[in-house]
């Protein structure tokens, strides 16, 4: 078990003491001490930006907003948290199952945090109702590496982790509403944050699941997403 808030509030990495994870019962924070390359499709801040504040925001289930982006922006800045430099999801999963792994290797530092709900499993590829625009978050997917990457490898990692969220839903036997195997939610989000740290030389090109980092990625994120499934009923 990696779920250190069912029992706790406060969270610090072992091999990456500068990096900190809070629950709040409100939000989930994960906090780095300098600012870092991001990529995601976050409600706030999403697509390519830095920073060095990750919120995991708890929504009701009703949840309904008619602007929740400028909704998010007055939250974080009743947080205190600095509105440029932080990235924010939403969910309705609860927080205190939120799983978090962790793994140091070649040329890396890895930490995993991730919320899960199933309860609007989806799976890509098949026709079914749609709608125009989501807001939350439901499979919330935090991946922060302390190493020096490409643009391209950075992408390359969110394949294998969205990759890996699959595989681990499909172990699982998450099925969506017409009984086919889950590939995710409709409403899943995707953190994915390099320090890009000079110190280890000569950046990562590639993430796939034959390279180091990439083998490490899929691993977590598929250890993570599948905790935090299993025991999103639990409590």
């Amino acid at each position: 078990m990696s779920q250190p808030f069912l029992n706790h509030t406060f969270y610090r990495s072992s091999i990456w003491p500068d990096l900190t994870i809070t629950n709040t019962d409100e939000h989930v924070l994960i906090r780095t001490v300098d600012p870092m390359t991001v990529f995601s499709n976050a409600l706030w801040q999403g697509g390519l930006t830095h920073a060095s504040h990750f919120v995991n925001w708890k929504v009701p289930l009703d949840y309904r907003c008619a602007d929740p982006v400028e909704l998010m922006r007055t939250q974080i800045r009743v947080w205190g948290y600095p509105v440029g430099r932080t990235v924010g999801l939403q969910t309705a999963a609860k927080l205190t199952h939120a799983s978090i792994q962790e793994e140091a290797g070649d040329k890396y530092r890895l930490i995993c945090c991730v919320t899960a709900g199933t309860g609007n499993a989806a799976r890509a590829g098949r026709e079914r109702t749609t709608f125009s625009a989501y807001a939350c978050g439901t499979i919330n997917t935090f991946v922060l590496i302390d190493a020096s990457m490409t643009t391209s490898a950075m992408i390359n990692a969110i394949i294998t982790a969205t990759e890996a969220k699959a595989a681990a839903l499909q172990d699982l036997g998450i099925t969506e509403e017409a009984g086919e195997i889950a590939t995710g939610t409709t409403t899943d989000a995707v953190v994915l944050a390099s320090s890009q740290n000079k110190q280890y030389g000569d950046p990562h090109q590639f993430a796939g699941v034959a390279t180091t980092i990439g083998n490490a990625i899929g691993r977590l994120v598929y250890q993570a997403v599948y905790e935090a499934v299993a025991t999103q009923k639990e409590g």
